[in-house]
């Protein structure tokens, strides 16, 4: 198993990302990351490292679809590309693979771009996938063209613009807090259930938004 470089990795899945140079300059001035560390394609994620001018370390999935001439650009680029091909039945998703992959190498920090788009299920599978029991030291995000998607588990701090929104969602039956603040829409000595949503459309009033809870984990999703 390759060594994670710099701790850092960029996972690429096969979904749709609109603005690829808007991306790629998100992951390196935004968040930090760049073309030197270890980058994941899930499968035809590979195609959207072609168009964000990535070439990948390694490329994992079942390789259904990851196109021929992808694949010969991308050898055309590099010839250490390292090939993972894995059953076309199985459990997990190229994306799971892919970042499950990075944290056994060693990743602390994680970006996945291309997780989102048409296909709701996958969609839906890669925001759960970021409540998976992963070590607590490492840092998981989703970018897509207008949001940053992450999971809190312990009272934080997030920074934000004002007047940008943040949606929150309870991933347990219920999450408990004990104060927010920092958005319009403040939580204190409450539960936000799982269903129905109550934390839809938030509101940053500062740059940053402290959330206290006491019980619970939370979907969160950024507008940038």
């Amino acid at each position: 198993m390759n060594i994670i470089k710099n701790k850092k990795a960029i996972v690429v899945s096969n979904g749709c990302i609109k603005n690829p140079s808007y991306t790629y300059k998100k992951i390196t001035a935004d968040y930090g990351f760049s073309s030197d560390n270890t980058i994941i394609a899930a499968d035809g994620g590979a195609a959207n490292c072609l168009k964000m001018g990535l070439v990948p370390n390694i490329v994992i999935g079942d390789m259904d679809s990851i196109k021929n001439e992808v694949r010969e650009k991308l050898d055309l680029k590099s010839n250490n590309i390292k090939y993972m091909q894995t059953p076309c039945e199985k459990d997990e998703s190229d994306t799971r693979l892919a970042v499950e992959y990075a944290v056994n190498a060693g990743a602390k920090k994680i970006i996945i771009a291309g997780a989102t788009g048409d296909r709701l299920d996958h969609s839906f599978a890669n925001l759960i996938l970021l409540s998976s029991p992963f070590p607590e030291d490492v840092d998981i995000k989703i970018l897509t063209d207008n949001s940053e998607i992450f999971v809190v588990k312990n009272s934080c701090v997030i920074k934000g613009q004002i007047g940008k929104l943040i949606s929150i969602f309870s991933l347990t039956p219920y999450t408990s807090f004990i104060e927010t603040s920092g958005l319009k829409y403040r939580l204190k000595n409450e539960k936000l259930l799982f269903s129905p949503v109550r934390g839809l459309s938030n509101i940053f009033t500062e740059d940053k938004a402290e959330i206290k809870i006491s019980k619970g984990m939370l979907l969160i999703i950024k507008q940038l």
